[in-house]
């Protein structure tokens, strides 16, 4: 009995000591993996963190990007904008221009109709607003379409109550050149003294202070007294030439054919 017993004790000794070797071997496992985990954890927490200042850095780079991008968008657009307006601004300030251009014109259209009624109206009893006629100040003019030389200009415009053209003034010979489109004879000779250049009225031009004689580029001015045609030379005076130049006087001979102009 007693060595029975003490065998079943060694028995259950042995049996205990194998079942407390694993339990002591798993202890150490557990402590083992417990200190690997422990170990492994700063390198989860470090992959971590350097995913999430990824994760940061991309969404910083992608607002960056977008603000970027909206940025340009804006300046195109605001630059389209300008340009439309610049666009407008110069069409508006040559429509201006244009109209201002209109208007001064309208201005003086509307002065010489003033003029011209005041001089009708001034002169209505001296017979100068007839028909065929044209006013400027107190003056009127008259433009036939037919020609004669000087001389018989000279005779028409007696005839038609007036004289040869006698101009005095910057604005007369504007006026007298707007009218024409080719040469014309006025009121100008210089048939008694060569050189003494006077009016129909028996005024010296020079009283008058007021020539309009071509100059040339070359140097050859007028009056020359050209006398190849005519030998007894150019003592006659005509706005303009054959050559369509109607802004200057030539001296021509008094026995060419153009048109004239009178005045009274």
């Amino acid at each position: 009995m007693g060595g029975k017993k003490f065998g079943r004790r060694t028995d259950d000794d042995y049996v205990n000591a194998q079942n407390w070797q694993p339990r002591h071997k798993a202890c150490s496992d557990i402590s083992d993996r417990t200190e690997l985990k422990d170990k492994k954890k700063p390198g989860k927490i470090f992959r971590y963190a350097f995913g999430l200042l990824i994760l940061g850095v991309l969404l910083t780079l992608c607002v960056v990007g977008i603000l970027y991008h909206n940025k340009v968008v804006s300046y195109e657009i605001l630059s389209e904008q300008y340009s439309n307006v610049t666009e407008t601004l110069m069409m508006q300030e040559h429509e201006t221009k244009e109209i201002e251009k209109l208007f001064e014109a309208l201005k003086v259209e509307h002065q010489q109709v003033q003029e011209e009624l005041a001089a009708c109206s001034a002169n209505k009893n001296n017979g100068q607003c007839e028909e065929g006629w044209k006013s400027l100040g107190l003056k009127s003019y008259y433009f036939p379409t037919h020609k004669l030389n000087w001389t018989q200009s000279r005779d028409y415009c007696v005839e038609k109550g007036g004289h040869l053209v006698i101009i005095t003034s910057q604005t007369e010979q504007n006026f007298v050149v707007s009218q024409i489109g080719e040469t014309h004879w006025i009121g100008l000779n210089d048939l008694e003294t060569e050189g003494q250049w006077m009016w129909v009225n028996n005024k010296p031009l020079k009283e008058t202070g007021v020539t309009f004689w071509y100059s040339s580029p070359k140097g050859t001015n007028e009056p020359d007294n050209w006398k190849v045609e005519d030998p007894s030379g150019e003592n006659c005076a005509a706005l303009g030439n054959v050559d369509g130049n109607t802004h200057n006087w030539f001296d021509a001979s008094c026995r060419r054919i153009k048109k004239y102009i009178c005045e009274k």
